[in-house]
């Protein structure tokens, strides 16, 4: 039986083909560890709390949790947080559900900007560009209206964006969020110095790259080909690689204390 499992979070969805995307980058994932994927929403039986049951049924006493995630500043990443106990409780009145969670948990960050996204961002931007020096990079973010979360977001797209265009060396690059909504404002400003290449940064295709994206745009000349992460096969070796660094981690740091009788969860990469 084994003692440590890997648990893949995601958002969720009714759409057949998004979660198979998911499922199948969870399946190439490099790791030794039983591994299996919960959603926050949208998918009948497999919960979070229906996949920590399964896990601890099996024998699992610590759980590598991997948010599959574009970001900490995702509101979901904090509710997934405070269902598995690691953050408060929100105050007031919510629609989360505690999960009853016996196993610890090593907990792990969502992608970000790992070396693994920028990877996969830098080959769709090849795949765009003709000219950079004639061109205008403008990245698209989910973002969030919520304090904190909102700051979050901001902090990844200046980071990508700063990045990208030291190394392509656009006319100019930029980044939007669809919350709060400045995606069309940010185009204009970019149309008047350069080509738009639209690039949006979400796990995997959806209604937000298939519809919010090019309706918001509607009017406008720009390059878009609406590709997600998913299904690069970057992604599941950042799964490997998450899961490798939260079991490295927990072995040679004392960052574990004992609280109330029972071990903290650990934080990977805080």
């Amino acid at each position: 039986m084994a003692k440590t499992a890997a648990l893949v979070i995601a958002h969720g969805s009714p759409d057949p083909d998004w979660l198979a995307l998911v499922e199948s980058a969870v399946w190439q994932c490099r790791t030794d560890l039983p591994i299996r994927v919960a959603y926050l929403g949208g998918v009948e039986g497999r919960s979070i709390s229906d996949e920590v049951k399964r896990l601890e049924a099996s024998g699992a006493t610590t759980i590598v949790v991997v948010p599959l995630f574009a970001t900490a500043g995702s509101n979901h990443v904090g509710e997934i947080r405070a269902m598995l106990g690691l953050d408060p409780w929100p105050t007031g009145e919510t629609g989360l559900i505690r999960v009853p969670v016996q196993a610890r948990i090593l907990w792990c960050p969502p992608l970000e900007d790992h070396p693994n996204v920028e990877q996969i961002v830098a080959e769709r931007i090849a795949n765009l560009s003709r000219l950079p020096n004639q061109e205008a990079l403008l990245l698209v973010g989910h973002g969030s209206d919520l304090p904190g979360c909102h700051e979050r977001w901001e902090k990844l797209l200046l980071r990508l964006t700063f990045r990208l265009q030291n190394r392509y060396q656009f006319a100019a690059a930029g980044y939007a969020t669809l919350r709060p909504d400045t995606l069309y404002d940010q185009a204009c400003l970019l149309a008047k110095i350069g080509d738009v290449l639209v690039l949006p940064l979400f796990v995997s295709q959806g209604y937000f790259t298939r519809q919010a994206i090019p309706k918001r745009l509607a009017g406008l000349a720009y390059r878009y080909e609406g590709s997600a992460y998913l299904p690069h096969p970057l992604i599941a070796d950042w799964m490997s690689q998450s899961i490798r660094m939260a079991l490295v981690t927990d072995i040679f740091t004392q960052r574990s204390m004992y609280e109330h009788g029972r071990e903290k969860a650990v934080e990977v990469g805080c």
